[in-house]
């Protein structure tokens, strides 16, 4: 806990793992060794086959910002007649009142007079320039962006919508936090799942059978990117290894 892994190589009776701790390199020897990291893998696994390598290279992470606005109310929305919405232009696309869970004697419905937390994903996609550089030059534009200007972007984006039923974006938000999120999600390409032009799909490449003592495991090789994918994949690693 607390390591972040340097190095995986073989050995000939193992796997020899290189980490670090509070800049200091430790070694362990490993009979096996599941490689649970995504995009890194390639990186760190020093003596990993080209084909490997080639199919690990075809994983594109595209960047998002999630930012959580807390509002004193939501009366604004009441007076529109809902609870989320859904928008074409702007800053992301849509959002909703969540219904929290109650537990005792906790009345559980939701007034409008009720404080409440709203969630807008913030994507980078760019149509028309090829995947890989949208990639990049999506974490480019998310990191170059000051939290302040989040922040202005939300304002301008909800009084644009609400200042007509009585928002303030001064009065009615709370605060608002943004998650920076360099390598969000899985952006699959034509042929990641079922291949193109007669060659195998790159995640099949590092699905079907491991590197020596070194099997595979992470949610993109599912393509899905949820927790019910990582245990699958997981699942699937670790009967490999010791099969």
């Amino acid at each position: 806990m607390g390591a972040t892994v340097a190095d995986v190589r073989h050995q000939k009776d193992g796997v020899r793992v290189t980490y670090a701790v509070n800049g200091r390199l430790f070694g362990v020897h490993a009979r096996l060794v599941v490689m649970s990291g995504g995009w890194t893998t390639w990186r760190t696994v020093s003596d990993l086959p080209e084909e490997y390598r080639d199919a690990y290279q075809q994983f594109y992470r595209m960047p998002c910002a999630v930012s959580n606005i807390a509002l004193r109310n939501w009366r604004f929305l009441a007076k529109m007649g809902m609870t989320e919405c859904q928008w074409f232009e702007g800053l992301s696309t849509s959002f909703a009142v969540r219904k929290m869970a109650t537990f005792g004697g906790v009345a559980p419905t939701i007034s409008p007079d009720d404080p409440t937390v709203v969630r807008l994903k913030v994507l980078f996609t760019e149509p028309g320039v090829p995947l890989p550089q949208q990639a990049v030059r999506g974490r480019m534009r998310l990191f170059s962006t000051p939290y302040s200007e989040y922040e202005r972007m939300v304002r301008e984006q909800f009084t644009s919508m609400f200042a007509i039923s009585g928002f303030d974006a001064r009065r009615d938000i709370a605060g608002i936090i943004v998650n920076r999120w360099g390598h969000a999600y899985l952006c699959a390409q034509p042929g990641f799942f079922f291949g193109r032009d007669g060659k195998p799909a790159p995640r099949e490449v590092i699905r079907r059978t491991p590197f020596g003592k070194i099997s595979f495991a992470n949610s993109d090789l599912s393509g899905i990117m949820d927790h019910r994918a990582s245990i699958a994949e997981a699942d699937r690693a670790v009967d490999q290894i010791l099969s």
